[in-house]
């Protein structure tokens, strides 16, 4: 060995020392990679390096070693309790059984041990469950209390076994009332009631409704699925938010004194952009107008489906059967063909070049005027060039 490589191997060893004073304990390779490629480089492996250090390197177990380890885990648990082990008084070893016995109970199993039959509860103590909570602690339960500590059930228990999907039907199946729905009103006088309530108290949030709402009111969670929340603090003139509700009504206002508003005056009323209202509805404007009974101003052009060739074809045949032989005038476009203007010069550049692909004489009528040749030009292009 040179002086340079024996400073080197000094040097990682004196690091080694220092780590294991400091922790305990040897680091393992990821802590230490510039450590770890001294010791590939002259021990050929990170285990041989920490033995020449002085220490005993950490070595990987077989299967059986650490399914024996597990074994004596459990032996121990029994002679000191009585009984096998729940999973979860076993926690932190969980993923390493999965791993090597599939579950639980095969694990007990393989310990020489008989498992635990899985616990499914009756629909009586299902039931006498929720009506001794009830009693014991005078109020509902809802499904933040189904805790083991509470005597109750994990509330998915409760939905399959009485064959329901949401916790009101739970709590009546079981003859107690859910809080949420304890009210004497009819819909139209909880309705009139809550927009007085919002009125009066200038209420813009749930959180605010609940605590200052009456007993006999109906609770936030009937008043967003029966109106909408949002809605009814529209009504009371607490907020404006984009609904759809706001947005027929500002609509309607509108369309007192225009026979059909446009998106930019629905946009401008309502104090926000055309997209920002797109985007609340989660549909097109038109789309939206058109689910309540009325016409937009502006509807989207019928989207052409005929190539160049029969567009062309199309043009030529009806200008000469309505007796245009050169081609009929721009505003006979939509009458005689369902096309209109711009679909053309979109498709052909200009009507001049409709002109020459149907063979028709061109016409100059001011404007730039383009040859023969040139036409031709900018028709070969390809049709995702730019025009500018």
């Amino acid at each position: 060995m040179n002086k340079n490589k024996d400073q080197i191997i000094a040097n990682a060893f004196s690091e080694i020392r220092d780590f294991y004073d400091q922790h305990g304990r040897i680091p393992i390779r990821r802590e230490r990679e510039a450590i770890n490629t001294i010791a590939r480089r002259y021990f050929g492996t990170w285990n041989n390096f920490i033995a020449a250090a002085g220490y005993q390197p950490k070595v990987k177990k077989t299967t059986a070693q650490i399914t024996e380890e597990l074994f004596k885990m459990v032996h121990d648990f029994y002679q000191l309790h009585g009984r096998i082990p729940m999973r979860r008084e076993f926690t932190r070893k969980n993923g390493t059984i999965s791993k090597y016995f599939g579950s639980w109970n095969k694990f007990i199993a393989a310990a020489g041990y008989e498992p635990n039959s899985r616990r499914v509860p009756s629909k009586m103590k299902l039931k006498n469950s929720l009506l001794q909570y009830y009693l014991k602690h005078q109020k509902v339960p809802t499904i933040g209390d189904c805790r083991a500590k509470n005597g109750l059930y994990n509330h998915w228990s409760y939905f399959t076994h009485f064959g329901l999907n949401s916790w009101p039907d739970v709590l009546e199946y079981v003859g107690l009332r859910p809080y949420f729905r304890i009210t004497t009103m009819t819909d139209a006088e909880a309705k009139e009631e809550v927009i007085n309530l919002i009125k009066k108290h200038k209420i813009k949030y749930g959180k605010t409704y609940e605590k200052l709402k009456p007993e006999n009111f109906p609770s936030l969670w009937y008043l967003k699925e029966k109106f909408g929340w949002n809605n009814l603090c529209y009504m009371a003139g607490t907020k404006i938010p984009v609904t759809k509700f706001s947005v027929k009504d500002h609509y309607l206002n509108l369309k007192k004194n225009t026979s059909k508003p446009t998106a930019k005056e629905l946009a401008k009323k309502m104090k926000i952009s055309p997209s920002g209202i797109v985007w609340n509805l989660n549909q097109p404007l038109n789309d939206f107008i058109l689910s309540i009974g009325h016409e937009p101003a502006h509807k989207t052009p019928t989207r052409c489906k005929l190539t160049k060739k029969q567009l062309a074809e199309l043009y030529k045949a009806k200008s000469l059967a309505h007796g245009y032989p050169n081609g009929m005038p721009r505003d006979k476009l939509q009458e005689l063909t369902g096309y209109s203007r711009d679909i053309y010069e979109k498709r052909f550049f200009s009507m001049n070049g409709l002109r020459l692909v149907c063979h028709f004489k061109l016409a100059f009528r001011g404007g730039k005027k383009y040859s023969e040749e040139e036409l031709r030009d900018i028709l070969n292009k390809p049709p995702y060039r730019n025009h500018r």
